[in-house]
């Protein structure tokens, strides 16, 4: 390391990144700040450690310092690698961090110390009852439920009969005052706590965060204002039933749930029935259901990538049948105004029977959409880590190098019913991808005979007339048609111009995002049936 820099004795957490950051700034060409900088922003637990010492180019770092988080850091490492000092590594990584946490009070460095001690505590077996003692201190005073959670997973060994007591009739208090205040949130981290603790059995902490999400989902009806969305409520009486699922008994509580829920799934359909002009459908969402036979969460997405995308042929079949109105005969166009009262479309007639049409088959497909989103969501919660995997093994060519995250982060918060945060996640990447494609099939998408050379507009990319350019002729038509009518049309949805413009309201932005949400679906998974893509 360079001479010309010493790490600061007294500098901890961020300060200390900082430090390190404007040094390998300063010195760029030294690689030992820079491996120095990496083990200070590591996350303090094995997995990170081990990744960050087997990664490329990462030498662990030799450097003669008193700082004490960087000792105990370096020490932490050579431990989980397997250095052959790593009984002395150990017992010097876990007294430091024993007393950064003392300096600091960062309760990281005090769990870090007390997760390594478990791994030997032959080792440590004259301070334990220490540790036990300043692990109720903390609890005492730590200001958050989920870091008082965080505390007993790990101090869980260290812990007394009488220990266990005391944190126990603390735990009670606190989840009955939480309850008190109507939060749920924090109730949740004292019922695991007393599991941890041993006070509710694993069939019981079910039964307790079943009632404590019913209760949540109790109080936000009680505060809700009429024709208003609120689809944290079915989600809160979800999510408890699913807590009761595969345990014995409590068939009252679990029917008492299904009410609840059969209510709320009602009141929801109701009012994003209402948000938007609605057409009498003559298609019985009910009768297909019970047809579709759905027995798990995997036949119920199986049969979400089964719907299909809205046919051109269906539109002007149904346009033909219908003949034409009696406005038609009279000159003009048919004007869509927006929520502000201006002209947001100019259409002809027929495109005008066309949009109403297509937004008539778009909210049958959205009906049957919800309906199976809601049979999936009493089977199974997907973790972020298995939407993740599931994404990432499908190596979706629709998905660009670099871009599975935004995906896995759309696609999760859909299959968490919160269609808000997916739709305005996975419009720009829907547009992302769909450049890549026109550019990986060997077109441009760039203006090159403009001065300033942007980028064509998605209007340009989906537009069905440019023959032989664009998406057309490597894209299903189908599927190009209904993008352009629901993402940029403003006889139609408009619903990506809408969004970025932020124009939509919270309802319409939950209605039109789960179909949103389930296209972006089809076109991950059903890539090679809907694009051209050289492999």
């Amino acid at each position: 390391m360079s001479a010309l820099f010493k790490i600061p004795d007294t500098l901890y957490l961020q300060e200390l990144r900082s430090e390190l950051y404007k040094a390998s700034k300063m010195y760029s060409e030294d690689l030992e700040i820079k491996n120095l900088l990496e083990l200070a922003r590591c996350e303090l637990s094995d997995e990170p450690l081990l990744r960050l010492s087997k990664s490329v180019g990462f030498i662990t770092p030799v450097v003669e310092t008193e700082n004490m988080e960087m000792l105990a850091r370096l020490n932490d490492l050579k431990f989980i690698s397997g250095d052959q000092d790593k009984i002395p590594s150990i017992k010097i990584a876990v007294s430091l961090y024993q007393q950064l946490f003392d300096e600091t009070k960062e309760l990281k460095f005090f769990l870090r110390s007390i997760e390594l001690a478990r791994k030997v505590k032959n080792l440590f077996i004259n301070v334990l009852d220490d540790y036990e003692r300043k692990a109720l201190y903390i609890f005492e005073n730590l200001e958050t439920p989920y870091y008082r959670s965080l505390l007993i997973s790990s101090c869980d060994f260290l812990l007394h009969e009488n220990s266990k007591q005391i944190l126990i009739e603390k735990s009670i208090n606190f989840l009955s005052n939480e309850y008190a205040k109507n939060e749920y949130s924090s109730a949740q981290h004292y019922i695991t706590i007393l599991n941890k603790l041993k006070y509710y059995g694993n069939n019981e902490v079910k039964i307790q965060h079943a009632l404590c999400l019913e209760k949540e989902g109790d109080f936000l009806t009680s505060q809700k204002k009429p024709k208003t969305y609120y689809p944290t409520i079915l989600q809160a009486y979800t999510n408890a039933l699913r807590e009761l699922k595969s345990l014995p008994n409590n068939d009252f509580f679990r029917d008492r749930l299904n009410n609840k829920i059969k209510y709320e799934q009602a009141e929801q359909y109701n009012v994003l029935k209402n948000s938007i002009i609605n057409i009498k459908s003559e298609f019985d969402i009910s009768k297909m259901m019970k047809d579709l036979n759905i027995t798990d969460f995997q036949t119920g997405l199986s049969i979400l990538l089964q719907i299909p995308i809205i046919e051109e042929k269906i539109i002007n079949t149904a346009f033909e049948q219908k003949g034409k109105s009696v406005f038609g005969q009279f000159p003009g166009n048919y004007t869509h105004i927006s929520h502000k009262g201006t002209v947001s479309g100019i259409t002809d007639e027929k495109d005008y029977y066309n949009n109403v049409l297509r937004d008539h088959y778009r909210k049958v497909n959205i009906g049957l959409i919800l309906e199976i989103k809601s049979t999936m969501d009493t089977y199974e919660k997907l973790s972020k880590e298995s939407i993740s995997e599931l994404i990432r093994t499908t190596n979706s060519l629709f998905i660009p190098k670099e871009r599975e995250e935004f995906f896995i982060e759309g696609i999760y918060n859909g299959f968490e019913n919160n269609f808000i945060v997916s739709s305005h996640l996975l419009i720009p990447q829907i547009e992302n991808s769909l450049k890549n494609i026109v550019e990986v099939n060997g077109r441009n998408t760039i203006r090159l005979a403009d001065d300033i050379q942007n980028d064509n507009t998605l209007g340009a990319i989906l537009n069905p007339e440019n023959r032989n350019k664009m998406l057309n002729g490597i894209c299903n038509e189908d599927l190009q048609i209904e993008l352009q009518s629901f993402l940029i049309d403003g006889s139609s949805t408009n619903f990506r111009n809408r969004i970025c413009h932020g124009l939509v309201s919270p309802s319409e932005t939950n209605l039109y995002g789960i179909y949103l949400w389930w296209i972006t679906l089809k076109m991950i998974f059903n890539t090679k049936e809907l694009f051209t893509i050289p492999e």
